[in-house]
């Protein structure tokens, strides 16, 4: 049985088992350097050939992944996709003259090194996780490089900085096909804020007031709210002050309150937000 078979301007007879269609001149072949990588994958595919040149007036190159060329040597070829693929290349518009490589290209799939950077209520511990969607027939290895202070092989890793700093981060992953990939992420350690919880506005000059500093080069919101939720105090500023009177001018009883404090400007990231409660008492 045949089968009409068109490639390109070409048309032809072959056997419908064209994959075991090889040559009748063992003159004639192609290799591919490399045959097996990861993605994207890129091959250069080279004719070879023992006879003289000259006998040589066409080819015409399809790589199997939807790309074709009519170079006698193609240009690099780019397989995006895993899988197994079978080039095939004729020549001088001769069907006998068909060279086929069965599943000769084998693409794996290369995991992009994505993860993301989760803050902790500790300003220098950052939890890190990978987001990569992996190959459930791949076995990966996971290299973390904090900046160089440190490393890390878990999937996911929660470090601590050993300072205030900025730190690039880079995720190294590696399956056992050999594919790599690499992502890199900057993360700021930053001051931490302190803030009493305790204050004692009684006039003895010891804690008679609920003090907030900020060293971060950004100036501070502050909210305090009473236990139902009453907004009675709001400042701005990079020293923030407050002596149990609230914004009305009225002296706020003893008890619990709570506190909001976040950046007021130049953080888009709002990398200061924090909230707590603080007791004063008399």
């Amino acid at each position: 049985m045949k089968q009409k078979i068109q490639i390109g301007p070409i048309v032809f007879f072959a056997i419908l088992a064209w994959v075991s269609i090889f040559p009748v001149n063992a003159q004639y072949g192609f290799t591919a350097s490399p045959a097996n990588g990861c993605t994207p994958f890129r091959v250069k595919f080279r004719f070879t050939s023992t006879a003289a040149i000259d006998t040589i007036s066409s080819f015409y190159w399809d790589f199997g992944n939807g790309q074709t060329s009519s170079l006698e040597d193609p240009d690099t070829v780019v397989y995006n996709a895993a899988g197994t693929y079978t080039p095939a290349l004729v020549f001088n518009n001769r069907a006998d003259l068909m060279i086929v490589k069965p599943d000769y290209i084998q693409v794996h799939q290369t995991a992009a090194a994505t993860f993301t950077v989760t803050d902790t209520i500790d300003y220098a511990t950052f939890v890190f996780n990978h987001t990569a969607v992996l190959d459930p027939g791949a076995t990966y290895s996971f290299d973390w490089d904090f900046g160089g202070t440190g490393s890390g092989s878990d999937p996911k890793e929660v470090y601590t900085f050993p300072s205030q700093d900025t730190f690039m981060v880079t995720l190294v992953l590696t399956d056992d096909f050999g594919c790599i990939s690499t992502s890199v992420q900057e993360v700021v350690v930053l001051q931490e804020i302190k803030v009493q919880n305790v204050f004692t506005p009684n006039g003895d000059g010891i804690n008679d007031v609920l003090l907030i500093i900020s060293n971060t080069g950004f100036p501070l919101r502050l909210k305090i709210f009473s236990r139902a939720g009453v907004l009675v105090y709001q400042a701005e500023g990079f020293d923030l002050i407050w002596d149990g009177i609230a914004s009305s001018g009225q002296k706020m009883s003893p008890g619990i309150y709570f506190f909001t404090l976040e950046s007021a400007s130049s953080d888009p990231d709002n990398h200061y937000a924090k909230s707590g409660m603080v007791y004063m008492y008399k």
